[in-house]
């Protein structure tokens, strides 16, 4: 594992190891955002990652949220000068009088986000990111589900599926109470369920829905009267590489050759193509296009946290990993 990622595994018990890989890409990714990559179709691509880590009460999930913890440090520190700064203007602008002008609206980037966010306040937050990405951490999505009117699950569903891709979106209200426009979506996440919430959030026809395919999916493993599992700790040395990696992944931008990646994930997906076709699977035919797209996207992260100017095999490897790890786990979770 390069610097970052070995990092976040360091005091998680070794059948963890993969949901907390899954927990932290997204969030490396939209550190990386930057970055600008070419798929083996041809397509140019940004690094566009979203992830639910499921598991039932009590599996262990917090073990995740511990690691996007310390991965998150640099967005929360800048985030609250950013929030600081846009409660001063509310301030202000509340507390003029009738006669005065109000205050300049600041256009603050804020990148963390609660995922109960309302759409117009998405809607601005996309309008003031400047090509960055946004991103949010959810400990439980069925707080998301439950939400009602804006912020929903069902009302971001469809900026979900835009922003694997940076696809557009937009909304247009005649009223200056409700942010109008239209934005490229770039938008990261981690969510933590229960697979319950999770069958509540994909109810049927899930291989139809496109959203299904665009997730990176992890199991926690099972629990039910396992013994309690033993957790050790990140040292700060520990935690200081994790911030030496998210400044790495920040520092880079502009185009990035993968030949070496794009050349592995082309014969992995017709590998993937044969197989579905012997069987005449189209659930595993549709996934394995989207599971490639994550484990090459997971390998450019690999790539970028271990430096150099060509890709390692130990990246490549990475990445035909993540993306059989995706499609397994696609169809475990969806294929019903």
């Amino acid at each position: 594992m390069p610097i970052g990622l070995k990092e976040s595994l360091k005091g998680v018990p070794p059948s963890m190891h993969m949901p907390v890989l899954c927990a932290v890409l997204p969030i490396a990714a939209a550190y990386a955002d930057q970055v600008e990559v070419e798929y083996c179709d041809g397509q140019r691509q940004h690094l566009g990652l979203m992830s639910i880590i499921r598991g039932e009460q009590a599996s262990g999930k917090s073990v995740c949220k511990n690691a996007v913890d310390v991965w998150k440090r640099q967005f929360d520190e800048e985030d609250a000068l950013a929030r600081k700064r846009e409660e001063e203007w509310k301030e202000r602008k509340k507390s003029r009088k009738a006669n005065e002008k109000a205050p300049e609206d600041p256009h603050v980037l804020i990148r963390m986000l609660p995922v109960t966010v309302s759409c117009s306040t998405l809607l601005k937050r996309f309008k003031n990111a400047s090509s960055h990405t946004l991103y949010s951490f959810c400990e439980e999505l069925d707080t998301l589900r439950k939400t009602n009117g804006a912020g929903s699950w069902s009302s971001k569903y469809d900026i979900y599926r835009l922003s694997f891709d940076r696809g557009e979106w937009g909304q247009d209200y005649n009223s200056d109470q409700a942010e109008s426009g239209v934005v490229k979506v770039a938008y990261n996440w981690t969510m933590l369920g229960t697979n319950g919430a999770m069958r509540k959030c994909f109810k049927q026809d899930n291989i139809e829905n496109g959203l299904s395919s665009r997730i990176l999916v992890s199991e926690m493993p099972d629990s039910a009267f396992s013994k309690m599992p033993r957790f050790g700790r990140r040292s700060a040395e520990d935690e200081a590489k994790i911030q030496e990696a998210v400044t790495r992944l920040r520092s880079v931008s502009g185009f990035v050759d993968t030949p070496r990646l794009r050349r592995a994930i082309d014969e992995w997906v017709e590998q993937k193509r044969v197989e579905a076709a012997k069987d005449i699977d189209h659930v595993k035919d549709t996934y394995r296009k989207r599971a490639a797209v994550i484990g090459f996207r997971c390998g450019v992260i690999h790539h970028l946290l271990r430096g150099g100017s060509s890709e390692s095999k130990l990246s490549v490897d990475f990445a035909l990993m993540m993306a059989d790890y995706a499609l397994s786990q696609q169809m475990a979770a969806f294929n019903r």
